[in-house]
């Protein structure tokens, strides 16, 4: 007969190999301290609602504390023997208490509404993780030298370059997709911190809990009212891999810009020395590997993403082990997400731009014909489209003699040609790249005082948005630090129904606040 702690009915024990193909104790082990922390709100409201006896609930949670002091020391270890996480903690509850003790702490509870409340907890703290870390990358993007305005680069449309930026346009510009990044994320968090404790295997219980307070206890916004709902939902979990995934392929794409830059062709950036490595043959390299491994490693979110969404379509209400496979998938991404997100903003503080480079490359590939348009339209009354088709024509008579805007005296002949003169020093200021980009004063535009602005917006949203990670952490913080201390107190001996009054209503006055689903 099988020693298994659910194994009644069966008559023999599962294989080796069985064990070795389902266990999940390595996936399980960044899931310790939140499912002692479960465990230990769990038994306090048992034994408060009278579901059992309040000396066992004494005993249970004061083993539960110790074992939490074990892990937080680096002491407890999960044995492959008892599969997951959950059956490791209760075994070495029933090793401490014995089995009519011990074995009242999973009453009214299945694992399967047990590993969805572990995979949050822990969920919405990586969410807070990566909220944070985006906000390190805005805060380090926006923080702008007059260099970063004074220094013009082309920006490009179909690869080809289009009109010239400045590298304080480019930085604010991945800012702003950052934060949406953050948005994301703090959607998400929403909806991860719900709680499903309480659902059972499926369909609740007979016994009388009170799902609210143990939610309350662990730091949820709100209950997760349908216990069959509660128990399969997995969307939660693939809404956070999406916002990795997007947040993954920003960072790909700032990388992949740093990459082609930094080339001799482009020759317009470089990293420092510490985010780069060498030829094992060439000695000349300087190979930008770090954002090289960005923008591969964006690939990772994507695929987690696609394997979750393909791992639940054919999953039927109620849980199945397919569910199982979430994690492992989930946990890889949020660990290259958040490396990924680290090291980025390092890389960013060595980033340097060449002006002269930039200049140049502005200059060799019209970049400023647009504004050369705008002026015929502005100055000489002429539509746009004849403008476009005039400057066109002169653009291409250039290349033809392999000159550029540069040549003012050339273009201002051809222009003298077309019915439409303008004089050479005229020309001078107005197709002059960091002139141009100054000139686009439009609201989100290339100037100066846009770019300012948009930099200043950024920096209050990101200082709101570290204000209520902040609130939020507390929160977490300040739900945990109750829930063990009431259990402390109570191993003591204090009353479980006044403790736990105390702690709620402490709870109850200092919580953030709850967010909309």
């Amino acid at each position: 007969m099988t020693q298994k702690l659910w194994g009644g009915r069966f008559e023999e024990d599962i294989t080796p190999e069985v064990l070795d193909y389902t266990l999940t104790v390595d996936i399980d082990v960044r899931l310790i301290p939140h499912d002692l922390w479960q465990n230990i709100a769990h038994v306090l409201l048992l034994a408060r609602q009278g579901i059992v006896p309040q000396d066992a609930a004494r005993s249970i949670v004061a083993t539960l504390a110790k074992l939490d002091q074990q892990h937080r020391d680096g002491a407890l270890t999960l044995r492959a023997e008892y599969e997951d996480v959950h059956l490791n903690v209760e075994q070495m509850v029933i090793e401490e208490l014995g089995l009519d003790v011990g074995g009242r702490m999973h009453t009214a509870r299945s694992r399967n509404d047990q590993v969805s409340t572990d995979a949050r907890m822990y969920l919405r703290d990586v969410l807070l993780e990566a909220i944070d870390a985006n906000l390190d990358l805005i805060d380090r993007l926006t923080q702008l030298t007059d260099q970063d305005f004074r220094t013009v680069l082309p920006g490009y449309t179909h690869s080809q370059a289009a009109q010239p930026i400045s590298v304080a346009f480019w930085r604010t510009a991945h800012a702003s997709a950052l934060l949406r990044d953050v948005r994301r994320l703090r959607d998400a968090f929403g909806r991860v911190n719900e709680s499903p404790l309480g659902a059972c295997a499926l369909a609740g219980t007979s016994f009388p809990l009170d799902r609210e307070a143990t939610a309350q206890l662990l730091g949820f916004d709100r209950v997760l009212s349908h216990a069959l709902d509660a128990t399969s939902a997995r969307d939660h979990m693939i809404e956070a891999a999406a916002a990795f995934a997007l947040g993954s392929n920003n960072l790909s794409r700032m990388a992949e810009e740093i990459v082609m830059w930094s080339g001799h062709e482009y020759r317009l950036c470089e990293v420092g020395d510490a985010f780069t490595t060498g030829s094992s043959i060439m000695p000349q390299k300087k190979n930008p590997v770090v954002a090289e491994l960005v923008r591969g490693r964006s690939g990772r979110a994507t695929g987690v993403l696609v394997q979750l969404l393909t791992a639940v379509k054919g999953v039927t209400l109620g849980y199945s082990c397919d569910l199982q496979e979430d994690k492992p998938f989930l946990w890889q991404s949020i660990d290259s997400y958040l490396s990924t997100l680290r090291v980025v903003e390092s890389q960013t503080r060595t980033l340097r731009f060449d002006p002269q480079r930039g200049e140049e490359l502005c200059w060799d590939n019209f970049s400023t014909a647009t504004e050369l348009a705008n002026h015929l339209v502005s100055a000489a009354g002429v539509s746009f489209r004849q403008s476009h088709h005039i400057v066109g024509k002169v653009v291409g008579q250039l290349i033809s003699r392999q000159a550029t805007l540069r040549d003012l005296e050339l273009v201002s002949s051809m222009l003298a040609d077309e019915g439409h003169p303008v004089a050479v020093d005229v020309l001078g200021e107005l197709l002059a790249p960091l002139n141009a980009v100054n000139g686009y004063t439009s609201g989100g535009g290339t100037s100066t005082a846009s770019v300012m602005d948009v930099a200043a917006e950024l920096r209050t949203s990101s200082t709101a948005h570290r204000g209520w990670s902040r609130t939020r952490r507390d929160g977490l913080a300040a739900a945990r630090a109750g829930t063990l201390r009431g259990a402390d107190d109570v191993a003591g001996g204090a009353p479980i129904d006044k403790t736990l009054a105390a702690v709620l209503d402490e709870l109850a006055h200092d919580h953030p606040g709850q967010e909309q689903s």
